[in-house]
């Protein structure tokens, strides 16, 4: 099959969903892609139920299974290094894009060559696949938008679920897994897109840009629970911006375990109230779409004791986003 593009599929225990995201991947109106799936050592019956589904809707693919299970970025990386066409588009296991997804991130990058990615808006659903409150806006729709925040040195937030281009995301060092602590949790499993995205920036010196259509064409689906894992998607973002400014200095990177040990005491308790804030404002989210007015107004005052600066840019942030 001759195609400049892979669709993969990082899938460890996606039984219950991978089936949906499958029959999503068959309606894209655009099929000219190799597709691969990356089973993470999967301990359900997601192999078979992948194995049955193409029984019945026959299309090429292939199944890598890998012998340990090594988590999200490895996944990833392993599909950078192993494929080989120019573009590179990820679905998670358990999300649903829309039937145009394809076609217009590939019509889009393929149609400008200073591009190096392409995003799109995502809409959140839930567990049971009811659409929900909320999704993913965010990434620059201009290449002048873009040009202008990595001069400035910002992180570059687009969804995972974009389209990129292999090759010069492998000369950034691609998804980065080396440099990690060993065990759980998986610091490299964490903002592992906004890494690629932010080391894939520093090329903005020679023309190349990183853009998102500015129209929903994927479906997220979103747990409903108790917020805990502020502090390590906290420390994760800090180890990238300072290897960010480390890069535009001249300076060599930190990996993740030295950037970790190079933190004082200060630092660290600094973050942690940061998390705090963070997981507090989100727990009393979920307590409100719960009804539970007293856990919601206790969360907001831990949120608000712990950092203030955080409530007011969320509420700012969708402030902006009504208007």
């Amino acid at each position: 099959m001759k195609t400049d593009l892979t669709l993969a599929i990082c899938m460890y225990n996606a039984e219950k969903y991978i089936e949906e995201t499958l029959l999503c991947i068959m309606a894209q109106t655009k099929q000219d892609f190799y597709l691969m799936i990356i089973n993470d050592c999967s301990t359900d019956s997601s192999a078979d139920v992948v194995n049955r589904f193409f029984v019945d809707h026959p299309r090429q693919y292939e199944m890598v299974n890998l012998p340990e299970n090594r988590g999200l970025a490895f996944g990833r990386r392993y599909v950078e290094e192993h494929a080989d066409t120019k573009y590179l588009l990820f679905v998670d296991a358990d999300d649903c894009p829309l039937p145009l997804f394809v076609e217009k991130l590939y019509d889009k990058i393929s149609s400008d060559s200073q591009l190096m990615a392409v995003g799109c808006y995502l809409e959140y659903m839930n567990l049971d696949g009811k659409k929900t409150k909320g999704g993913i806006f965010i990434g620059e729709t201009s290449k002048n938008g873009f040009y202008q925040k990595a001069l400035k040195e910002k992180l570059i937030f687009m969804a995972s679920t974009s389209i990129y281009n292999r090759e010069v995301a492998l000369s950034v060092g691609g998804h980065n897994i080396d440099g990690f602590p060993d065990g759980k949790p998986r610091y490299q499993d964490l903002c592992e897109d906004l890494d690629l995205w932010t080391r894939m920036s520093d090329l903005y010196v020679d023309g190349k840009a990183i853009i998102v259509v500015p129209e929903v064409l994927y479906k997220y689906r979103k747990g409903d629970g108790i917020s805990t894992g502020a502090y390590g998607m906290l420390l994760r973002m800090r180890h990238i911006k300072t290897n960010l400014k480390r890069r535009r200095s001249g300076e060599k990177e930190l990996s993740f375990i030295d950037f970790q040990n190079s933190l004082s005491e200060k630092e660290i308790a600094s973050l942690k109230k940061e998390a705090t804030a963070v997981n507090s404002f989100r727990n009393a989210y979920y307590y409100l779409k719960k009804g539970n007015f007293l856990l919601f107004i206790k969360n907001i005052f831990i949120s608000i004791y712990n950092n203030p600066k955080y409530m007011m840019d969320k509420i700012k942030h969708n402030l902006l986003r009504i208007k």
